[in-house]
């Protein structure tokens, strides 16, 4: 068996291979696209290599294991010889890498298939947009309270809201110039979500567990493909704790002999799990039925914080039940499912690629000003 130990860095991956004698061969190559396939070809069955968790760790995995060779992604967090090290260089951590890869003291990461990595990219990237549209419509409202303007609709965003912002007369030129910018964005933004979700929708029509987390009060399509895409193979959690704990959603606990302490959530697990369970469980302890029940006999004693977090993990618990079962929510509504369902298949359209992309545009300096001029394409 043949091992390597990689560490790789934005421009570069440095290498060590460790020899039948205990010596190390040091590599260095480019980390570029090419340079990985060029070295996949010098792997085969008979090799096994340790690669640190980083930006283009996924890219690197799949190029790799089209060689039949064991990759090994490696949590640098719980790898305390590298995190810890006194010297710490490339070379340093690349000998550690493979020695430990060697002696199998390595904590490994599991690696999503690549369909549940790009239902993961699509949904964080639709998560960083609405992050931006908060930004865009604080921005707007900072404009109207920088005038003491009152808005005289309840939804400001909505069509009349809109309406009420184009025909805004009483701002100053600037802040007319910074209000219109901020309404063109947001509208651009608003039309991108729209166009990711659409194909969310598409993905989830034919991704198994979608229509079983559609019974569940709360839960809409986007809730239950990020449920879903952030758990993976709902088959390596032996138990519904160990799904709370990848989720961080156990207490932390510190012992020293009869001494224990049981503190807060870990928030040691996924993040966006953690975040879209709480969102979820805000609306299903609205609905009659055992959790909400759970919720307000809680809430009693702790509070909300509180009860809304272990809310979130008995909901965790149910989830991990009905995909490991196969079985549907004991309090379901079918009719309600069956409508989130019709919508999902209404809402499904492929995102059109490269077809929108503005044209370029070109000023030409004019004797009256400048004039913008959109080049036509080729005939």
């Amino acid at each position: 068996m043949r091992y390597f130990g990689l560490d790789v860095h934005k421009f570069y991956c440095e290498g060590a291979e460790l020899l039948p004698d205990n010596t190390i061969r040091r590599f260095r190559f480019p980390n570029e696209k090419e340079e990985w396939k060029r070295f996949a070809k010098e792997l085969d069955g008979n090799c096994k290599v340790a690669l640190e968790a980083t930006g283009n760790a996924s890219m690197i995995y799949d190029i790799l294991t089209e060689s039949l060779a064991r990759v090994v992604v490696v949590n640098p967090i719980r790898t305390r010889a590298i995190a810890e090290a006194r010297i710490k260089t490339d070379k340093v951590d690349a000998e550690i890498l493979v020695r430990l890869l060697a002696a199998d003291f390595v904590c490994a990461c599991w690696v999503a298939s690549k369909e549940e990595r790009e239902l993961r990219t699509l949904l964080h990237h639709r998560a960083a947009l609405k992050k931006q549209v908060v930004g865009v419509k604080n921005r707007i409202h900072a404009v109207l309270a920088r005038h003491a303007i009152t808005v005289p609709v309840s939804d400001l965003f909505g069509v009349k809201g809109r309406q009420f912002l184009r025909e805004l007369e009483e701002l100053p030129e600037v802040e007319k110039i910074v209000l219109t910018s901020n309404l063109k964005l947001f509208e651009a933004l608003e039309a991108e979500i729209a166009a990711i979700e659409r194909e969310l929708n598409l993905r989830a029509i034919t991704l198994s567990g979608v229509e079983i987390l559609l019974g569940i009060p709360g839960i809409d399509v986007l809730a239950a493909l990020t449920i879903l895409a952030e758990i993976g193979d709902i088959k390596r959690f032996a138990s519904a704790k160990k799904l709370a704990s990848f989720a961080g959603l156990v207490p932390s606990v510190h012992q020293s002999g009869k001494t224990r302490y049981a503190g807060h959530i870990t928030k040691a697990g996924r993040s966006m799990l953690r975040w879209i369970l709480i969102q979820v469980a805000q609306k299903a302890v609205g609905q009659l039925g055992a959790l909400r029940d759970f919720y307000l006999r809680l809430k009693k004693r702790k509070g909300h914080k509180v009860a809304i977090v272990a809310a979130a993990r008995k909901l965790l618990t149910i989830i991990w039940a009905m995909l490991t079962k196969n079985m549907e929510y004991r309090h379901l509504r079918e009719d309600l499912r069956q409508r989130k369902i019709r919508r999902m298949h209404k809402r499904a359209l492929p995102y059109k690629v490269g077809t929108d992309l503005p044209r370029k545009i070109v000023y030409v300096v004019k004797e009256e000003g400048y004039m913008a001029q959109t080049p036509q394409p080729a005939a």
